[in-house]
């Protein structure tokens, strides 16, 4: 089959234990390669290399279950999947290779989780005010043990950005941040000026491993750094980006490509304040909102 004319990349997961020949094919990996081909030349071009990454705003999240994860996954997560250092990361040893080094040994370092992540989640009053009530709670399971822990509740911001019930915060004509979402999506805003965004998925994936995979040592290999991707769940995502988008265009019209494309978000309908995801920032007190 020919995919030339496809304007977005199928990011797919598939239970199983995945060797290195296949790592690339399925979960986040299989995102980092399409982030890797369809972003990181773009922003190179652009002069916005990982040298610029301090400018970077944090990924957006959004999903409607989370696994039980550690914070050493997270790191490597979204040390795969942030388009200004993946370059620089090898994603199965998770050490920097951008050229730092400390005693002869790549140095591996993070900036805090809540500069490079944001996941949107809602709170109990949220739930309770939307259309569905409490009912609604069921499209977001999320179990408090996953919810509760420390290095966690620094990252979630208000599903909604209207202040629900109060009068304000702008026009709903749809009533869209009233509904309880049970959509799942991953951003990547852009560092400029814009409100554009660089990359994003709409997928099944919840924030798990066992959707998006975990990295193991293979237990019966005699390669010590010898690994395999192991996937619990069957999972299906869309991954688009301006450069996926223009590349589609170019092979339909029979143009070389130059087209430049910027994908922004949803703000609304005549100037409303519908936006539920908000790409710039959040106010002060986000951070109450414990789940």
């Amino acid at each position: 089959y020919d995919y030339s004319r496809a304007y977005a990349v199928l990011i797919p997961s598939v239970p199983g234990r995945h060797a290195r020949s296949a790592y690339h094919n399925y979960g986040y990996l299989k995102l980092r390669r399409a982030i890797v081909e369809w972003v990181c030349p773009r922003l190179l071009s652009n002069k916005q290399s990982s040298s610029s990454s301090s400018s970077r705003r944090p990924l957006l999240c959004q999903f409607s279950s989370i696994g039980s994860l550690s914070e050493k996954w997270l790191n490597q997560f979204i040390s795969a999947l942030d388009s200004s250092s993946t370059r620089d990361v090898d994603p199965i040893s998770n050490n920097d290779t951008s050229g730092r080094k400390k005693n002869g040994k790549v140095k591996q370092h993070h900036t805090p989780l809540s500069s490079r992540m944001k996941i949107i989640w809602p709170t109990m009053d949220e739930i309770r005010k939307s259309i569905e009530g409490y009912q609604g709670g069921g499209s977001v399971p999320g179990k408090i043990k996953n919810l509760e822990k420390d290095f966690l509740l620094p990252l979630y911001h208000h599903w909604s950005s209207l202040n629900i019930g109060s009068g304000g915060g702008g026009s709903d004509p749809l009533k869209t941040a009233r509904h309880v979402p049970h959509i799942k999506t991953f951003v990547q805003p852009s560092s400029s000026a814009s409100s554009s965004i660089e990359w994003l998925v709409l997928t099944s994936h919840n924030l798990s491993t066992a959707a998006w995979g975990q990295l193991q040592q293979k237990s019966d290999s005699y390669t010590a750094n010898e690994k395999v991707l192991f996937i619990r769940s069957w999972e299906l995502g869309v991954f688009i980006s301006p450069a996926s988008l223009a590349n589609a265009m170019a092979h339909r019209n029979g143009a070389a490509g130059s087209n430049e494309i910027c994908i922004s978000p949803y703000t609304g309908i005549s100037g409303g304040g519908n936006s539920v995801i908000n790409v710039d920032s959040d106010d002060e007190d986000d951070n109450e909102n414990d789940a």
